[in-house]
């Protein structure tokens, strides 16, 4: 099955952990320092989403699946 590209008011589940589902309700991008150079950055996208049983919570996109 090719991997699906996720995108907000998606429904997602947890990789490799039992739990509940959810709807994806922000995706934005994450900007770090690698080092103290200012030229050494790390971006990743983090996932903000809303699950059936009330909680929010937010995951790097790697981790999470298509329902």
């Amino acid at each position: 099955m090719a991997a699906k590209k996720l995108k907000e008011n998606d429904r997602v589940k947890r990789k490799n952990a039992p739990g509940c589902h959810g709807t994806i309700k922000q995706i934005r991008e994450e900007t770090t320092a690698t080092t103290m150079d200012a030229k050494d950055k790390d971006s990743t996208l983090l996932v903000t989403v809303a699950w059936d049983n009330g909680t929010i919570s937010a995951f790097g996109l790697e981790n999470l699946e298509a329902a």
